[in-house]
């Protein structure tokens, strides 16, 4: 894994061949979205994502190379959604994250996609790297403080992300507790644990020892 915090590798330059059809996004990603909720990952196919959305598969495999990165872009998009952190500190970044972990993986297409495309990643190292570079750098890089170490503040970011990711699906698809109550609970935890609290006093790391002192 990189520790960079660069936007995903830039697409390899086309030839002179047929241009790429600019609307082919439009008319493919709902009908992948809406095969995957219909269907599930493994029955889905680019050949009736095509036939469905009305183009042809050659265009559909000149635009992304292969099932699984057309269901990664229809699921998450081809670039992560920066705004929801533009203006915000730090507690509100990792607020984000949590909430915006929840809220992806409570999505049906994302629930219906996630099983088939975790064996598709474990297959594709490349992709893999890919995927969570792509979209782990960006947001990491909005949180490291300008004097910060990069490698450094870059690690503690990626950890955040794993943490809100892992226990957002783990509790969707797993756990039968996947409650508000939990979710919160979990927010506070990790708050606790790496916000400064904001009359001045450190991130506590031993938050629970502490609420379990007498």
């Amino acid at each position: 894994m990189t520790t960079s915090a660069a936007a995903p590798t830039d697409p390899p330059s086309r030839g002179a061949g047929r241009p790429r059809d600019e609307t082919i996004e439009h008319r493919v990603l709902p009908v992948v979205r809406a095969m995957l909720i219909e269907t599930g990952y493994d029955e889905l196919s680019v050949r009736g994502v095509a036939a469905r959305a009305g183009v042809g598969r050659a265009s559909i495999l000149r635009r992304w190379a292969s099932k699984p990165e057309l269901v990664l872009h229809a699921v998450l998009g081809e670039v992560p959604d920066l705004t929801p952190f533009a203006g915000t500190d730090r507690r509100g970044w990792v607020e984000w994250v949590l909430r915006g972990s929840r809220e992806l993986f409570a999505r049906p297409e994302v629930r219906a996609a996630v099983p088939g495309l975790l064996t598709a990643l474990d297959r594709d190292p490349d992709l893999k790297h890919r995927l969570w570079s792509g979209f782990s750098g960006p947001a990491a890089a909005l949180l490291a403080p300008a004097d910060a170490d990069p490698e450094r503040a870059a690690l503690h970011a990626r950890a955040l992300i794993a943490l809100a990711a892992g226990s957002a699906l783990f509790l969707e698809l797993v756990a039968e507790d996947d409650t508000g109550a939990i979710h919160e609970h979990i927010t506070r935890l990790i708050l606790d644990a790496t916000v400064p609290d904001p009359k001045g006093a450190a991130p506590r790391g031993d938050s629970i020892a502490d609420d379990e002192r007498p």
